[in-house]
């Protein structure tokens, strides 16, 4: 039987206990019809050998191991990986990032034989590491509605993404190979760290995201380059450089043209003209982005389930 779906783990100098915890979740999977690539992104220390072993030794044989010559950035580290994929499917994963529980490959791969998504995204549970692993509060995107495949709503999905910042999450994200290393081709040069932006490409292309309601990973919070406070500000220079390409490549979108006007709405106009902009753009009082401020997102996953990554990933 062809194998569908690989999982790819990008890693840049990884903690090599979040990475063996990452792997265990790959351990613990109910099936193995599944590949696995390990990308590097120019560490001193990639752990390929030690995380072979590991997968072996674990009856998880397909792997590949991809390392960068220098560091370049997650979006030409997946980039580089995912060209030497020959699966229909990749899932994204980072160290310190796990499968949500022994299950989940075995769902995906049902989802994937059922419905064949282009692009797809399911729950995540959020948790903050340490000895003591807990889940945390934590969700995207905010407004789940418009991803509803009964009733899709493709340009209100490119409102949020693109005009208020209602994103979806790159972690144990599913995508076709050759869209993923498509949208990583035009980007590159361009963002460096977000290979999730790929998706607002998507949404402006028209191509349908779909959305699943089964938690499928544990998403780490506070390490990351999108929850690290260190990081926003690169972030946002991130965002720009995205908002700019596609106004490049997509100059008659209305959508597209709203955002670069917002997003490079900068000090040389007056502060009459940048406030006018702002609000007619995106009105703060409007009742989506009043309900976006007062959210409280939930705690998702069972402290049980996290915890029992943490306990298989320190058995010998």
């Amino acid at each position: 039987m062809e194998t569908l779906l690989t999982v790819l783990v990008a890693q840049y100098r990884p903690d090599p206990q979040a990475l063996r915890r990452t792997l265990a979740s790959l351990a613990m999977q109910t099936t193995r019809d599944f590949a696995v690539v390990l990308a590097d992104d120019g560490s001193p220390q990639n752990f390929f050998a030690d995380s072979q072993v590991y997968l072996a030794e674990h009856g998880i044989t397909a792997v590949q191991t991809v390392a960068m010559p220098q560091n370049g950035g997650t979006v030409c580290n997946i980039l580089h990986a995912a060209q030497k994929v020959s699966t229909r499917w990749i899932l994204t994963l980072s160290p310190g990032d796990y499968l949500y529980d022994q299950d989940t490959l075995a769902w995906w791969l049902q989802r994937l034989q059922t419905d064949a998504p282009r692009v797809a995204f399911a729950k995540q549970a959020y948790y903050t590491p340490g000895p003591e692993p807990t889940p945390a509060p934590g969700e995207t995107p905010f407004d789940r509605t418009p991803y509803d495949p009964a009733h899709y709503q493709p340009d209100v999905i490119k409102r949020n993404l693109l005009l208020y910042d209602d994103g979806i999450s790159g972690c144990g994200m599913v995508y076709e190979r050759d869209l993923l290393v498509e949208a990583l081709q035009l980007l590159a040069g361009h963002v460096r760290l977000a290979e999730d932006f790929s998706v607002r490409l998507f949404a402006v292309r028209g191509i349908p995201i779909r959305r699943y309601d089964r938690l499928t990973t544990w998403y780490e919070y506070g390490e990351g380059v999108s929850t690290n406070e260190s990081a926003r500000q690169r972030m946002a220079a991130e965002w720009r450089a995205m908002v700019e390409l596609l106004y490049r490549q997509y100059p008659k979108d209305r959508t597209v043209r709203l955002a670069h006007a917002y997003f490079f709405n900068d000090r040389h106009k007056s502060r009459l003209v940048r406030g006018l902009v702002g609000r007619l753009i995106v009105p703060q009082n409007a009742p989506f982005k009043k309900a976006q401020r007062s959210w409280q997102p939930p705690v998702n996953g069972e402290e049980a389930t996290l915890r029992a990554i943490y306990a298989a990933a320190s058995q010998p």
